[in-house]
């Protein structure tokens, strides 16, 4: 069971692992597909930005910025040029006031209308302008304006001094925007058919791996059943020979007149009874006398007779009052006799190390039914052991041979019946045994 449950979960988890690491190396091709596209158009425009600052000389920038109209024309070819020669959707130059000294754009206010949002950057160029060496520039990140996404690049201008005097800017079409956006949709769409996928592997995993375990237990129990027939044929060969001899010595010591030896007999005759049913049982040719039985009869009858260990402070068995005493159930009295008292056996075993132990039976009469509640107050019994409690051959006793709750199972169904076991942390256990009502006990 142990194994099965370590397989099903590494499955699980390996199809699990596989799923992410798919959707993750497709999600990081995303992001690096992204990161190149960004890189190469910030790159392309930095090229573009420092070779258009170096085609304005300093002399044509004094006479643009004293209003000379011969200037502005030249200044205009050259970032027309500029715009065309890489399909830009703007070249301009400006001041650090943010006044177009230049532009491509033909309806172009006076004052640069994306000071807002990329003035940081054209501050940072008039800032600097006093370092010396190759020309700096300043990529923006991208900025959506209307349905489009734009970048920009400024680089400065210089006068015959050095001094930058005014800001080259150029601005793309991030025209790759509309292929990211159908790739990562994509995605979502390929992660959420993964992930579909995945969970429908594993429903059908998991529903397999039911039906195997399924077939592997009643295998066990098959092969259970030919181990147990061969072992009671043995066992019993070897009880019987000397139970007659008890029952004979017995029967000697009544006719002697003593009375107790009686009881000798009658415990005999019952201990071959059982050995005999377990030898029917696991040979399959057991077949329960279904009758109606009083079952008042029946537990007191119990609790008069079952010998218990005895326990620190002592054990007691108390046999709970009810409204009960002219119920009669379908069942085989026999059967129905051991199973409560293997059930009141057990509680003992259980309660052994407890001061002030204490096993109740407690019956109830139900629509239909009776319930019999075999209570004690022992340390109670681990949730994963009362998964197995009753499969053959399951014990948590070190002398157990782990057969009586599975036998005790199997008598009560064939007689209509149930058994079920309550038990939390600490205790108290309770076994119910449900039987059904006979037309006169209901």
């Amino acid at each position: 069971m142990i194994e099965r449950k370590r397989r099903t979960t590494a499955v699980i988890i390996f199809t699990v692992l596989i799923i992410i690491l798919v959707n993750l190396a497709w999600w990081l091709f995303y992001a690096r597909t992204s990161d190149s596209f960004e890189s190469q158009l910030s790159h392309r425009l930095s090229s573009v930005a420092h070779l258009g600052a170096s085609m304005l000389k300093p002399e044509l920038l004094v006479s643009l910025k004293d209003g000379y109209l011969t200037a502005y024309d030249s200044t205009l070819e050259i970032l027309e040029h500029i715009k065309e020669a890489d399909s830009l959707s703007e070249v301009f130059i400006i001041d650090n006031s943010y006044m177009y000294l230049a532009t491509t754009l033909l309806d172009a206010d006076s004052v640069y209308y994306l000071s807002v949002l990329n003035g940081k950057y054209i501050d940072s160029l008039f800032l600097n302008s006093w370092r010396s060496g190759p020309t700096m520039t300043m990529v923006t990140a991208g900025y959506r304006v209307g349905d489009i996404v734009l970048k920009s690049v400024f680089a400065p201008v210089r006068d015959t001094s050095g001094a930058v005097v005014a800001v080259l800017g150029v601005e793309a079409d991030v025209d790759y925007t509309e292929v990211l956006f159908d790739l990562k949709r994509n995605l979502y769409l390929s992660t959420a058919i993964s992930l579909a996928a995945g969970a429908l592997f594993g429903l059908f995993f998991v529903l397999f791996q039911r039906k195997i375990n399924a077939a592997e237990k009643s295998l066990f129990l098959s092969q259970s059943q030919a181990n147990l027939g061969r072992m009671v044929a043995v066992v019993s060969h070897e009880i019987k020979n000397p139970l007659m001899i008890i029952r004979g010595s017995a029967e000697r010591l009544v006719k002697s007149g003593m009375k107790e030896a009686g009881f000798i007999v009658e415990e005999t005759d019952r201990l071959n009874d059982i050995v005999t049913g377990y030898l029917d049982f696991a040979s399959g040719k057991k077949i329960l006398k279904v009758d109606a039985v009083d079952l008042k009869n029946i537990l007191h009858d119990v609790v008069d007779k079952v010998s218990l260990q005895p326990a620190p402070g002592g054990l007691r068995l108390t046999l709970v009052s009810g409204d009960y005493h002219t119920t009669q159930v379908k069942a085989d009295p026999a059967a129905l006799r051991q199973v409560i008292i293997n059930l009141v056996l057990n509680a003992a075993e259980a309660c052994r190390d407890i001061e002030k132990a204490e096993i109740r039976i407690k019956p109830a009469i139900l629509p239909g039914r009776a319930v019999i509640h075999i209570i004690d107050n022992g340390p109670g019994i681990n949730k994963k052991d009362m998964k197995s409690i009753f499969e053959p051959f399951y014990t948590t006793k070190t002398t157990g041979s782990g057969l009586g709750l599975y036998h005790s199972k199997q008598l009560l169904e064939q007689m209509g019946g149930s058994i079920a076991v309550e038990s939390p942390a600490g205790g108290p256990t309770t076994f119910i045994v449900t039987l059904p009502l006979t037309d006169k006990g209901k």
